[in-house]
């Protein structure tokens, strides 16, 4: 039943938001800005996440130190004042207790304003929410 759940759920993210898929990388990704939580309730610890402009497109990479019963990622953007948005949805439902590095590409469609800000929320079977540090660039 809790699996018939979570596919339902993905099924109605996907419809909403797209289909996204976190792509582990196997480079490490360089030191730029760290984040990092000390709840223990927390579904898992951001080590670090930083944002950069790659052939017009905003790459948010992000690692994590662990994953306990972790559900998804969202990538949220933010533009100037506004309050930040979700743009992709990461499924994970895995655990790991290992570095596991992350990558989203934002094709920045229908951005207007020139500086923009994100965070990856995560989101554990529980539904306890951890967000990362918030990073920005100007486009």
């Amino acid at each position: 039943m809790k699996k018939l759940i979570v596919l339902i759920y993905i099924a109605a993210a996907t419809i909403l938001f797209g289909y996204a898929k976190a792509a582990p990388i196997s480079k490490p990704l360089p030191v730029t800005i760290t984040a990092k939580t000390n709840a223990s309730t927390a579904p898992g610890n951001f080590e670090e996440i930083a944002v950069k402009m790659i052939n017009n497109k905003a790459e948010i990479t992000w690692t994590t130190a662990k994953e306990l019963k972790n559900k998804q990622f969202e990538v949220q953007r933010s533009e100037g004042e506004e309050e930040f948005k979700t743009i992709a949805i990461f499924f994970t439902l895995d655990d790991s207790y290992e570095l596991k590095n992350y990558k989203f590409k934002d094709e920045l469609k229908g951005v207007t304003g020139k500086r923009l800000s994100y965070r990856v929320k995560q989101v554990d079977m529980s539904e306890n929410i951890v967000f990362s540090k918030i990073v920005e660039i100007t486009i």
